[in-house]
């Protein structure tokens, strides 16, 4: 049994004050540390059944650098089925970054038709819905003859966010991102795609996808015959952009494009050598008339066929592999030549742009939803080898590499075609990061970066979840010798099914001449409030500096009540601010006030906290509208292995119940002999009508 402190000793208490004590957590000393590149090289292999490979070993694999062979350092395979079933057995598992795949469906509106890209976007979604892992990302993309290459939304777990935009393919009057990261939507646009969702009559989104489809073949309709090839060639570049901005993430990364294929002739010249056109031309090369044949029609263009390259070699050095999908389904004898020997529209072309990356066309069958199937049964295993090397220096430069897999058989070798020293990184690139970091949890920590939530109830079901983000100074501004500092601050709250539910986005200019030394001496905390309804949260936050590059990540695990009635929140631990800059974020006009204090002094609450066991430590304990009369708590301490045991908790205060009915107990808690490593400290909280409640504080002894 444990001590249980009961609530008839504060009411002979005439009043008590309550200061915020300081947390004694000892900081680790600064060490002087080696940076060491290293690279890491996914790789999968597959057999001529198109199944993966599996139980390859590091002897099986051979890495040249530049030419150069580099012995391989680190070795893993990673079974993708099992890692994800044991991912889902642990939400808060992350992925390692090799095994997350990333599909980037990209709809190609240029060279389609309105029924086709209706069968695309009826396969994409049936794909999102029904064979997308849980632990999968997918983005949706555009390409038009007017706006060119265009992401619609960013890479992410959210099936109703990916969905809306297939079925609206981001037309703006029906589809609109309500982040800076595109990972979330506009509500109207979930009831814009439900109005159409069960089938029948068509809804408001599918008209959308109608709609862009049809301005779009309007668009072609005024293109001539002679600039077919220069929109071709901004196709591929706008490809090639869009994938160069991928290099930056990292796992499995590929681009499914979605097309009806363009005119391969205009790459390689005339497929249909004895068409008319052909005969006429051979009478007037026999006859010496040269000028009277048409040679990129007839043997093809090299300007159109360096454009290829160039964004397939893109492709390959940003480890992305291209796939098409022939959405024309099957074709008959006049899909495929016109009457001048040219291929018109034809998965030939499909065949040009996705063979060099090592992608597959699937070409000639109505059935998509297969297809991507057989597309995913190839990379179920990724190995991932890892080797040293020694960079230039030089930002973006190009490092070629070549994998060979050695006394094995493999019928198919995939991976990326090389590396590229760091460079300073566009917008898109920038978002791309923030996002994947955010969506897969990636142990990014060049910033140490803290969160503390703590939820209180709110007006129309949804709790006001003040935030505190703790960003130490002496690594935010490490690398930075100007006068000021510019950061963001990201701030994401991702139910159980990854859909953003709310977020908070601020940049901070940092002046270090008025208080650079205040901010390495202590750092930067940033408040703001998100707004939740009742449920279970991840709470995630990226702070990212725009000078040096270097960014943090962090998650806090959040459980919103519903509030319904008498209800106690997690326990914090009481900080003193100390010398660090406080910003607060604005306010969206109902916030309540600053929450966290004592009497008339604000204290900074902190979860998961390092303790010594010599120290003594002040913890608030959040009830609301609990009554006070014969209300018992035990305190109880429970360390890794399970095992429980009575907490060294003394009761020293309280506060008086606001408007909401919200009041605070605070007490002196001493680890003493806890042994170190992580524990929690918990309230079984019992009210006199009954009602029982069990609250805990994540810590570790140091």
């Amino acid at each position: 049994m444990y001590r249980e402190i009961t609530m008839r000793k504060l009411f002979a208490a005439a009043s008590l004050f309550v200061a915020a004590a300081a947390v004694n957590a000892q900081q680790p000393s600064a060490a002087e540390t080696v940076q060491v590149t290293v690279v890491e090289v996914p790789v999968t292999v597959s057999d001529r059944g198109g199944n993966a490979v599996r139980g390859l070993t590091k002897e099986n694999f051979e890495v040249t650098d530049d030419g150069k062979k580099v012995p391989i350092e680190y070795f893993e395979m990673l079974d993708l089925p099992t890692l994800t079933a044991q991912a889902e057995a642990s939400s808060s598992t992350p992925l390692p970054p090799a095994a997350t795949r990333h599909f980037l469906l990209l709809f190609d509106l240029a060279n389609s038709s309105p029924g086709t890209i209706g069968r695309a976007a009826a396969a994409a979604r049936q794909f999102i819905e029904g064979q997308l892992g849980e632990r999968d990302l997918a983005a949706v993309a555009t390409f038009t003859t007017e706006k060119g290459a265009r992401m619609i939304t960013n890479f992410t777990r959210n099936r109703t966010l990916l969905v809306n935009a297939i079925e609206t393919l981001g037309n703006p009057a029906y589809f609109k991102v309500a982040d800076p990261l595109m990972i979330s939507a506009l509500r109207a646009t979930n009831n814009a795609t439900a109005a159409g969702a069960d089938g029948g009559t068509a809804g408001a989104a599918e008209k959308a996808a109608q709609e862009m489809a049809r301005e779009n073949e309007v668009q072609q309709g005024k293109i001539r015959d002679n600039e077919l090839r220069d929109r071709l060639r901004i196709q591929l570049t706008n490809m090639g952009s869009l994938v160069r901005a991928l290099d930056r993430i990292s796992g499995q990364k590929q681009v499914i494009l979605l097309s009806e294929g363009f005119d391969a002739s205009l790459v390689h010249g005339r497929e249909n050598l004895g068409s008319a056109s052909a005969r006429q031309e051979d009478a007037s090369v026999l006859a010496g008339e040269v000028w009277n044949v048409d040679s990129d029609q007839r043997f093809g263009n090299a300007a159109a066929a360096n454009d290829v390259d160039m964004m397939t070699t893109l492709f390959r050095r940003s480890d992305v592999v291209l796939h098409a999908i022939d959405i024309k389904g099957l074709r008959g004898a006049s899909d495929v030549t016109t009457s001048d020997g040219t291929a018109g529209k034809s998965n030939e072309g499909l065949f040009l742009i996705t063979a060099p990356t090592g992608g597959t066309v699937f070409k000639n069958g109505n059935d998509l939803k297969s297809n991507f199937g057989r597309l995913l049964k190839q990379q179920e295993v990724v190995y991932v080898l890892g080797f040293q090397t020694h960079t230039t220096g030089k930002p973006g430069k190009f490092h070629a590499l070549k994998v060979k897999v050695v006394n094995a058989k493999a019928d198919k070798v995939t991976a990326r075609a090389g590396y590229y020293e760091q460079s300073n990184m566009s917008d898109l690139e920038r978002v791309l990061t923030v996002a994947d970091v955010l969506m897969t949890d990636a142990p990014v920590d060049d910033i140490t970066v803290k969160v503390t939530a703590t939820p209180f109830p709110g007006p129309n079901n949804r709790a006001r979840v003040p935030v505190v983000v703790e960003i130490p100074g002496s690594r935010l501004l490490q690398n930075i010798t100007g006068k000021s500092a510019n950061a963001e601050i990201f701030l994401y709250a991702f139910d159980k099914n990854s859909q953003v539910m709310d977020h908070l986005k601020e940049k901070i200019t940092l002046d270090l001449t008025k208080a650079g030394e205040q901010i390495r001496n202590g750092g930067v905390r940033y408040y703001g409030t998100l707004r939740l309804p009742a449920g279970d949260y991840a709470v995630k936050s990226v702070v990212r500096v725009e000078e040096s590059g270097l960014m943090g990540f962090t998650r806090a695990d959040v459980n919103v009540p519903a509030f319904a009635g008498s209800t106690v929140v997690d326990p914090v631990v009481v900080a003193e601010p100390g010398n660090w800059g406080l910003i607060v974020g604005p306010s969206r006009g109902d916030d309540y006030p600053y929450p966290f204090t004592a009497g008339e002094t604000r204290y900074i609450p902190q979860r998961n906290v390092q303790v010594s066991p010599s120290g003594t430590y002040r913890v608030a304990l959040f009830l609301i509208g609990v009554p006070l009369e014969n209300l018992g708590l035990t305190p109880t301490v429970t360390s890794e292995g399970g095992a429980t045991k009575q907490a060294d908790v003394k009761l020293v205060g309280r506060t008086a119940p606001d408007d909401r009915g919200v009041f605070q107990l605070f007490f002196d808690f001493k680890p003493g002999t806890l042994a170190s490593g992580q524990h929690q400290l918990k309230f079984d909280v019992k009210s006199k009508d009954g009602a029982q409640s069990v609250v805990s504080m994540p810590f570790v002894v140091q």
